[in-house]
């Protein structure tokens, strides 16, 4: 009896890490509004004037960062119909904010060896430091200047992509994020 328990709480544990694995892989997208606000009403865009705001690490904020995050947005805004404003009246603005954290993530295992009465646990701990990037879109409406929507996505960050992937990532996390936009 006691063997089959093992086993089961064993397989368990490792399904359960297996979908937690898979799970981190996936960005937390989340998003809010204002229910007040009339999206009918925006057809036209700007940027925010002015450089994003600086974090002070040069793993996000960069240039290169910069161009595929604004490229990214811009494809998935033009893609649902909206445009550039051309007189410089639009009819709202986008903003966006980038950041990344240094975290530690683990899982142990415990395994009994020996038999019933003389057996011990030993227990094997499995840490690895990784990045999570987080990052938010702001749609403010350009008149009243009040936030109107916002969204924002954590992900596990890779470094060791290449352009064309991080081009990728990028843009599938953006176009996961402005999904919600407009609400319905």
């Amino acid at each position: 009896m006691l063997l089959q328990d093992m086993r089961w709480s064993h397989t368990a544990y490792w399904m359960l890490f297996c979908a937690f694995a898979v799970g981190c892989g996936s960005p937390k997208i989340g998003y809010d509004y204002d229910r007040s606000a009339d999206f009918s009403r925006y057809h036209t865009y700007a940027w925010i004037a002015g450089a994003q705001e600086a974090t002070g690490d040069r793993r996000v904020h960069s240039s290169l960062v910069d161009a595929r995050i604004r490229t990214a947005i811009d494809a998935q805004l033009r893609a649902k119909g909206y445009t550039v404003s051309a007189n410089g009246r639009p009819e709202f603005l986008v903003a966006y904010q980038v950041g990344m954290k240094d975290l530690i993530k683990g899982a142990s295992t415990q395994n009994y060896i020996g038999d019933r009465v003389h057996g011990t646990y030993t227990t094997i701990s499995d840490i690895q430091s990784y990045h999570e990037g987080t990052l938010l879109i702001d749609i403010v409406d350009a008149g009243s200047q009040i936030l109107v929507w916002q969204a924002s996505a954590q992900a596990e960050v890779d470094q060791s992509l290449g352009p064309k992937e991080r081009d990728e990532r990028i843009s599938t996390i953006v176009r996961a994020m402005l999904a919600h936009f407009p609400p319905q």
